[in-house]
């Protein structure tokens, strides 16, 4: 299985800590937070990867190179403008050779892919998301999920109080998905995720661990893998 990840994003709100600097790169225990990434997936048997790349796309390569020296095999994928995360998807076509993980390029959670992909194969779904349950939902979006598949995505709100499963930005996805991607700049979250909910086609895998987001400046500062690295499991492929 090939992993895509979606490492594009300008980082606008992690920019007052770290300037200048793609937010795939900001160091977190003393090493960039993208090869904590790939070290996850390749420590779960996933060893080819396709990095989806915009903003500081350049100094991203120069950082990773080929992968080798992360016994990884890295192809780029690399944005002219702002596309979205569909968008990214899409001009990506190109690379998929079959069942793809797709993960954001600023989380990380203790899924396993494998997992993943055998309840999305079992189940017949285009797609499956990995789920994980927060005690503190009020500022995620929430996602309802019954008998294993997902209803709808739920967006963000202040006044929700208690848990809730939320989206871990992690999925496998056949090749059909990418029929579903709208030409030019898309969101994968407001526009093809709800879209593949509707039809019955997106598996809720439901995650016992735990995930981490480097999006924002609090979840950056609560992330435990700012002093070292997560403790993660890891699971042979199947």
């Amino acid at each position: 299985m090939k992993a895509f990840v979606l490492a594009g994003g300008f980082g606008t709100r992690l920019k007052p800590r770290f300037g200048d600097l793609p937010k795939p790169l900001a160091p977190l225990g003393g090493r960039p937070f993208l090869v904590r990434q790939l070290e996850w997936l390749r420590d779960r048997g996933v060893r080819r990867a396709v990095l989806l790349t915009g903003y500081g796309s350049e100094q991203i390569e120069a950082t990773l190179g080929d992968g080798a020296a992360l016994g990884m095999s890295l192809e780029y994928s690399v944005e002219p403008e702002p596309l979205g995360t569909g968008g990214a998807l899409a001009l990506a076509a190109r690379f998929v050779d079959g069942t793809a993980l797709v993960v954001n390029g600023d989380t990380i959670g203790e899924a396993d892919p494998w997992a993943l992909e055998r309840d999305r194969w079992e189940r017949g779904g285009v797609g499956a998301v990995a789920l994980y349950r927060v005690q503190d939902a009020r500022a995620r979006g929430r996602v309802d999920h019954a008998k294993g598949w997902v209803r709808r995505f739920i967006e963000k709100d202040e006044d929700f109080l208690g848990p809730a499963w939320v989206n871990g930005g992690q999925y496998v996805f056949t090749p059909r998905m990418w029929e579903h991607l709208p030409a030019g700049a898309s969101s994968l979250e407001r526009d093809v995720l709800p879209r593949l909910a509707s039809r019955g086609q997106l598996v809720a895998h439901e995650c016992p661990g735990r995930f981490w987001d480097i999006g924002t400046p609090e979840d950056f500062e609560m992330s435990p893998v700012r002093a070292s690295t997560p403790p993660l499991i890891v699971v042979a492929p199947v």
